[in-house]
């Protein structure tokens, strides 16, 4: 049986990496449904937010079913299912809408005339965006991919189905306490759910000082502006 410490370990890495591989697909959905309305935007925000209606068990099994061997990527991802990799692409699927959301969040602060006049003075949209957009919208990425950390963190549903439940290999928090409590250990539960309340708290705590911080500095630039 795996140690507490191995455990955790096991999540924030899982957690983590999820959380790396939303960072560039988050932000380019984010940009384009702030910039763009319509059909097609419609369209892709439905889309990523499905994860959102759906049970993270149903995730779960249309990712296996996908990078299964009898899925459309099979002969590709063999043996993806079942490993800690694909418990980072579980809790990243199932996070990946709420870090969008907050991306977009973020991103709408942004003032567009300054992007409009770093244009003007030669700048190319990538430039534009890397030293105007992105520096503005820092403390939304950066609430964002706490969030998305925070879900990660906690996924089990998703993960369970698609990436199983083996100890010293996919078995993260969420799992280990799930089977904690299936044998009756209940105190070696509580071990494990006090760990998982301790950094998800942290975690959520920054998350939230960085929201009430941005809040409180859109009401400040607001307030300027008017008058």
């Amino acid at each position: 049986m795996a140690s507490i410490l191995d455990i955790t370990l096991l999540s924030l890495q899982a957690s983590l990496v999820a959380v790396a591989g939303m960072l560039v697909p988050a932000l380019l959905v984010a940009s384009y449904l702030v910039r763009n309305q319509g059909r097609l935007a419609f369209a892709i925000d439905l889309i990523v937010s499905m994860p959102l209606a759906l049970p993270p068990v149903a995730v779960g099994f249309v990712l296996l079913w996908f990078f299964g061997a009898t899925g459309p990527l099979g002969s590709i991802t063999d043996g993806l299912a079942f490993s800690w990799v694909a418990m980072s692409i579980a809790s990243a699927v199932v996070a990946f809408p709420l870090v969008v959301r907050a991306f977009i969040a973020g991103l709408a602060e942004v003032d567009p005339r300054l992007v409009f006049a770093a244009r003007n003075l030669g700048a190319s949209r990538l430039r534009a965006a890397w030293d105007v957009t992105l520096p503005l919208a820092r403390r939304g990425i950066a609430a964002g991919l706490l969030l998305g950390f925070v879900r990660s963190f906690a996924e089990f549903g998703a993960t369970i189905v698609f990436a199983g439940n083996i100890p010293g290999d996919t078995q993260g928090l969420p799992s280990a306490i799930f089977s904690r409590i299936a044998a009756g250990d209940f105190s070696g539960a509580w071990v494990l759910a006090a760990v998982s309340i301790t950094i998800g708290g942290i975690a959520l705590a920054i998350h939230n000082r960085l929201v009430s911080n941005y809040r409180d500095r859109s009401k400040i630039g607001s307030r300027s502006n008017g008058s």
